[in-house]
């Protein structure tokens, strides 16, 4: 692949089952993809095989792997319903809700597939996509709530890498995207466990300070973007590490470099620009922009995936609210590699970010919980702009 591939394919697999996981010897760890593929692209089994091996020599007693089926997916798409993608869909969430059930490790490799849904209808594509939010919203409280630990990493794939670079020669492009991938997830220095751990303890500081000034809004300033978020009294800013019921901290997002927290689901006053293409259900929007007024999106266009996304704000009534604002300060690695990689576990920690849809209950007292928003969807939105928390 390059130079020191293989030595830093074996430190970004550490990075997932030590810091991401923090796997407990005797745990089993379940591979999967609970979203677009219902399973892990079949080409990211070069990080498949590390992880298990990671696992293995850290003490886990079994690894299983849930594999994705991209022809299935545009099978089932074209011709709905789709027995053979449902039953699948079935399969796979019953085996992550046994897995939750009995405290096993859950990695979750995520491969981007901005090329899935050419030649397939924008409501198909966004109805397959809901169906497999449905299905995994029947173990995302448990997961959220600590019942056992769990991790989300980019899988580079040459698929992926094609959409990536394209003005590079083909046989460059797999291994500048595993570069850029190692890069950004800290896998490229001679501790990468030692990196995030130090990187966490810096992102929980930055969540002190913000919570000990008991702010009142955020605003957003920036090409496009004129935006007011009002915070709801109590809120609480966050990093993306969790903890289970016994104590033990695990990071569900590899890479992280975002402290975050949920506006009030009405208080949305102006318009954002989408500074990133945003792919969600195998289908690229880009050239966003929103207008908001009470809270809720009263515009927007876009000129790429306009179709896809009316269907996104069409979900369900929490849809075109925001349920989340995260800062990322300073320049991070996927920041500093100046690519645009339409997969959202690497650009959102490129840039400040809103999201659309579903607050995270965490980031509020109780009796604030009725200001957050609620939806069934999570669409995270980069925004080149400058904060101003007041």
């Amino acid at each position: 692949m390059f130079p020191g591939f293989d030595e830093q394919l074996r430190g970004y697999a550490d990075v997932i089952v030590r810091f991401g996981l923090n796997l407990r010897p005797g745990q089993r760890v379940v591979l999967a993809e609970p979203y677009e593929l219902q399973g892990v692209d079949p080409a990211a089994a070069p990080l498949v095989e590390a992880v298990t091996t990671a696992a293995q020599a850290a003490g886990a007693v079994d690894v299983e792997t849930l594999w994705g089926d991209a022809a299935l997916w545009r099978e089932a798409a074209q011709h709905r319903p789709h027995r053979a993608f449902g039953e699948r869909l079935e399969r796979h969430t019953e085996r992550l809700r046994q897995a939750v059930a009995q405290g096993d490790a859950l990695v979750f490799l995520m491969s981007a597939q901005p090329r899935l849904a050419e030649g397939v209808a924008p409501a198909a594509a966004a109805h397959l996509r809901q169906v497999g939010g449905e299905f995994y919203g029947q173990i995302a409280p448990d997961l959220l709530a600590g019942c056992t630990n769990w991790t989300a990493a980019p899988a580079p794939t040459p698929e992926w890498a094609d959409v990536v670079y394209p003005e590079l020669a083909p046989a460059e492009r797999v291994a500048r995207l595993w570069a850029e991938v190692l890069a950004a997830c800290r896998a490229d220095g001679p501790d990468p466990v030692a990196a995030w751990e130090g990187r966490a303890a810096e992102l929980k500081r930055r969540c002190e300070e913000l919570n000990a000034r008991r702010l009142r809004c955020v605003r957003l300033h920036g090409p496009g973007t004129e935006l007011t978020l009002a915070l709801a009294a109590g809120h609480r800013w966050c990093t993306a590490l969790l903890a289970m019921r016994d104590g033990r901290q695990f990071a569900p997002n590899l890479p992280t470099e975002e402290v975050f927290t949920a506006p009030r689901r009405d208080s949305a006053e102006g318009w954002l620009r989408v500074a990133r293409p945003v792919c969600h259900g195998g289908m690229v929007m880009d050239g966003v922009e929103l207008e908001f007024r009470g809270g809720q999106v009263v515009r927007a266009r876009a000129r790429r995936g306009a179709e896809m996304l009316g269907q996104v704000l069409a979900t369900d009534r929490g849809a075109a609210r925001l349920g989340e604002v995260a800062l990322v300060e300073g320049a991070s690695p996927v920041a500093r590699s100046g690519r645009c990689f339409r997969q959202a576990l690497l650009d959102e920690n490129a840039l400040h970010h809103v999201a659309l849809g579903a607050a995270y209950a965490f980031t509020a007292p109780e009796a604030a919980a009725g200001a957050l928003n609620h939806s069934a969807v999570h669409l995270d939105l980069p925004i080149e702009a400058e904060v101003v928390l007041a």
